[in-house]
């Protein structure tokens, strides 16, 4: 499937083109950080400023650094080394791999909603046991917000012309090298999104 013409930068800053010009989107993360669906700690200051004890790298840059590897892999290309505080969690990322019949159809595809604005970047699409699933890959907090997160991509990859009804999931990877795969299933996911765009354009309104 062919995305829209956006594009991405190294700030994480999405733009389409309208005609000759770029016009910046909010992302579903910029959105939701927004209206305060994310907890306090990330409201108060930038996550990329949070350092926890005996850590080497942020929150931040340990799941920069593990999507980029985990996306290396499942395009074929081998990494190594891995850095020792990452290693854990690209343990776990294969053995879910490994214990599960996995079909991975998308990675990191942008999706883009014209009719409520926003972009974002879906992780995976893939069949999990022959379940098919849009997959957000994890290695903070479970979060319960984050159903609302994979509701947002979803509809906007719906809205793209993608396979409708796939499952929610989002895969937790942690530092025991152990992963937890979690299904969210709630119809006011999406709802409770559209209302937070709602929130955040108002907020903007002169």
């Amino acid at each position: 499937m062919k995305s829209p013409e956006i594009t991405l930068d190294e700030k994480h800053v999405y733009r389409v083109a309208m005609g000759d010009k770029l016009k910046e989107v909010p992302s579903v993360t910029t959105i939701m950080k927004d209206v305060g669906y994310y907890p306090w700690v990330f409201k108060e200051k930038d996550e990329s400023e949070i350092h926890f004890p005996d850590e080497e790298i942020t929150p931040a840059e340990r799941g920069t650094a593990v999507h980029k590897i985990t996306e290396d892999l499942d395009r074929g290309i081998e990494v190594e080394p891995i850095a020792k505080e990452l290693a854990p969690y690209i343990e776990a990322y294969r053995k879910f791999k490994s214990d599960n019949n996995i079909t991975i159809t998308e990675i990191e595809e942008i999706v883009f909603c014209q009719e409520f604005w926003y972009a974002g970047a879906l992780d995976r699409v893939m069949k999990i046991n022959n379940v098919k699933a849009i997959v957000d890959i994890k290695t903070g907090t479970q979060l319960k917000v984050t159903g609302i997160q994979l509701a947002a991509y979803k509809y906007a990859w719906e809205k793209m012309g993608g396979q409708k009804k796939l499952n929610r999931f989002a895969l937790h990877l942690k530092e025991n090298a152990t992963y937890k795969l979690v299904p969210y299933r709630s119809r006011e996911d999406l709802p409770d999104f559209l209302a937070a765009v709602r929130v955040f354009n108002r907020k903007r309104q002169t």
